[in-house]
């Protein structure tokens, strides 16, 4: 028998020097040794626990790190496209085949610029649709945030003018700010099927309205909550902690910890609700959510993540050297959010009462802040297709 370590390759049935005979060929190995093995990458660690999604449009390019997993489609989106036609024909294109779209011709006024944008938001979540094999998030006009039924009525125009172009409900989330009333709108609409995306959700009681109201994503962004603290030092970041102008710095990393006991809720009393964390500001801050649903992660730390290795994998040619699993294990998983305690005030139906009072000062105006930047960008993009009206005309 031939010894596998052979370099040589042999066909079948082939007399040899010493004149037995090859029964079968044998194939050069590729053989590396344990030395040349690399480690895994900070970057390789946390996909192993979440799902990272790359924080960038698809109309940027960054697919030597990450490939985008998902889309989003919004009136800063469309913005930006009608800005920038630049390299982005098809994509100006799509939005201006809404201003001829029947359905919106036959309207007037508000009534008509509204059916346009809803038109052109789903004409390039359909493009985004091909790109990506995740789901396409879909703003809801979020000047809608605090009416219920007016969210209702255009959620459901948004999903009629996909289901026209053929893309499954299923790829769809439906966008909505993270007031009270957005998150009773996202429950109607879960009830009926429908997969809801809640944002700007920067306080508890906003993940536990939403997850027992049913919603497929909540999104905290942790960023904005650590700016907020710290333009507002003397606010006390975690109770049982000292307070920052007491002359002790806090260790609390506001976001980070909101962001745990948000998964920890979600996986121990409503699972269907994943938690996508956003405001990733750093690599410290992303491995210290490892093992939550969805990571949104920009390109510089999804670069200095994929730069920084670690010692999973990695073999000195002797022995594999064990991971540091103090610092490179999942902060975050299903198992210990079983053993994870809240109080019994925040296990209690969240009603409107409760849900302003649990804001807090950060969530107060956090939100408002918000609500009102979404506001500010589809009355930027209005003046585009009112000028695109005209010219079709």
């Amino acid at each position: 028998m031939l010894s596998l370590t052979s370099r040589k390759t042999y066909t079948c049935n082939t007399r040899l020097p010493d004149r037995r005979h090859v029964i079968c060929a044998v194939q050069k190995l590729d053989y590396r040794p344990p030395s040349s093995r690399t480690a895994a990458t900070e970057l390789d660690y946390l996909e192993g626990w979440s799902t990272v999604v790359p924080d960038t449009l698809l109309l940027q390019n960054i697919e030597k790190i990450e490939a985008p997993k998902a889309a989003t489609v919004s009136s800063a989106v469309l913005g930006g496209i009608l800005r920038n036609p630049a390299g982005l024909q098809e994509y100006k294109i799509a939005i201006e085949n809404a201003i001829n779209f029947d359905v919106c011709q036959a309207k007037t006024g508000a009534a008509k610029l509204a059916c346009e944008i809803d038109k052109a938001t789903v004409n390039i979540g359909a493009l985004f649709s091909k790109q990506v094999e995740g789901r396409i998030s879909t703003e809801v006009d979020p000047r809608l945030a605090y009416d219920t039924e007016a969210i209702i009525s255009r959620a459901e125009n948004l999903l009629k003018n996909y289901t026209d172009m053929d893309i499954s409900q299923d790829r769809i989330l439906l966008r909505v700010p993270g007031t009270f009333e957005g998150i009773q709108a996202a429950k109607e609409l879960e009830s009926r099927g429908i997969q809801t995306h809640i944002i700007l959700v920067y306080s508890f009681v906003q993940a536990t309205a939403a997850a027992q109201a049913g919603v497929s994503v909540i999104q905290p962004n942790i960023g904005r909550l650590d700016d907020w603290y710290h333009k507002y030092p003397g606010v006390i970041r975690d109770p049982k902690g000292p307070r920052e102008d007491s002359g002790f710095l806090s260790k609390v990393n506001p976001g980070v910890r909101m962001a745990a006991r948000m998964y920890n809720y979600c996986q121990k009393y409503h699972p269907k609700t994943k938690v996508m964390v956003s405001g990733i500001r750093s690599t410290k801050d992303a491995l210290a959510l490892a093992g939550v649903d969805y990571l949104v992660v920009g390109p510089k730390v999804l670069a200095a993540l994929a730069e920084a290795p670690t010692l999973q994998g990695y073999n000195d040619g002797l022995t594999t050297l064990p991971a540091d699993d103090e610092y490179y294990s999942p902060r975050l998983s299903p198992e210990a959010a079983k053993e994870a305690e809240f109080e019994d005030f925040e296990l209690q139906p969240v009603t409107k009462q409760i849900f302003e009072e649990g804001l807090g000062l950060a969530g107060v105006s956090l939100l408002k802040q918000g609500v009102q930047g979404l506001v500010d960008d589809i009355e930027r993009l209005e003046p585009f297709f009112q000028n695109l009206s005209v010219g079709q005309e």
